[in-house]
């Protein structure tokens, strides 16, 4: 077929595309892993629902296509590897933070970090480990893909290529969903802060005032109108309770529709959130946290029921 014959450096496309699939696999099963060890609970690591982490499938075939000529060479295959995996891990993070406004991974605790997006330490763990990749696992992945009729391999290449390709689309969906309702509550956010100060304090203290100081003639005809003083009392007080009624529903409403969109659920989002411990917004950092807040509290719940 066609596709057994396109060659890079070695590798036809139909090789290429199985152990594209079978890395990103090994990479999210990895990430599982070192996920339940350090924090003592399964996640579905990645940013699509299904087991695969796809960073890893073209970080190892980067790394096996450019070096391998240099297979003889152990300590030039560590350096290279570092550098190309922490090149590429740079790049997707701007990528992905320029595209959907979100950072997904945050390296800013650890030492010689740029940004957040990469570090010296992490760069070695990516240099060990395309070092027993390449040595000892390669080989016998290798073997493995050689090992599948074509034919079966084929069909296995084109199922897999429709579902990444569908649950890519679910997974952009739901961050761009999740980043309009931050935009939402933002905006509630600052429209319960101005009706609270602005039309409370504002309106409140000028009619107050317009009634006690500042239209005294008018209050003392009014009051002598609703015969005596008691009235005039009454007026000041019903300015003032419908004031803060009129403030109260206008507040109270926009509550309602921000602990809403707070405690929305997504499940896409809500693995993507618990898949990424250290994600965040770029520009709705504290909405971002409160879902987070109302995650963490929703599984909370769950867990003490069960």
């Amino acid at each position: 077929m066609f596709y057994e014959k396109i060659d890079i450096l070695g590798f036809s496309l139909y090789e290429m595309c199985l152990l594209f699939i079978v890395w990103s696999f090994i990479g999210w099963a990895i990430e599982v892993c070192a996920h339940a060890l350090k924090m003592g609970e399964y996640s579905n690591r990645g940013f699509l629902s299904m087991p695969i982490c796809p960073i890893y499938g073209f970080g190892v075939l980067i790394i096996t296509i450019l070096l391998h000529p240099f297979m003889d060479i152990p300590i030039l295959m560590f350096i290279c590897s570092s550098l190309i995996c922490t090149a590429f891990e740079l790049f997707v993070g701007v990528t992905m933070k320029m595209i959907f406004h979100n950072v997904w991974w945050d390296y800013s605790d650890e030492h010689f970090n740029f940004k957040g997006y990469i570090c010296l330490k992490t760069s070695i763990l990516w240099g060990m480990g395309c070092l027993i990749v390449e040595y000892f696992a390669e080989p016998q992945i290798e073997w493995l893909v050689d090992s599948i009729p074509t034919t079966a391999g084929t069909v296995f290449i084109g199922v897999m290529g429709v579902l990444i390709i569908i649950d890519c689309s679910n997974s952009v969906a739901a961050v761009y969903k999740l980043n309009l309702r931050l935009k939402e509550i933002s905006e509630i956010s600052e429209k319960m802060y101005n009706s609270s100060q602005k039309l409370g304090k504002a309106l409140a203290d000028t009619a107050l005032t317009a009634v006690d100081k500042g239209s005294e003639a008018a209050a003392a005809i009014y009051a002598k109108r609703m015969e005596g003083e008691e009235k005039a009392a009454e007026l000041r007080n019903d300015i003032k309770e419908n004031i803060t009624d009129m403030k109260d529903e206008t507040v109270e409403k926009l509550r309602a529709r921000y602990d809403a969109l707070v405690a929305f659920s997504d499940k896409n989002v809500e693995r993507m959130i618990k898949a990424f411990p250290s994600m965040h917004s770029v520009k709705y950092r504290n909405e971002f946290e409160n879902i987070r807040a109302k995650l963490r509290e929703r599984a909370s719940e769950r867990k003490d029921r069960a």
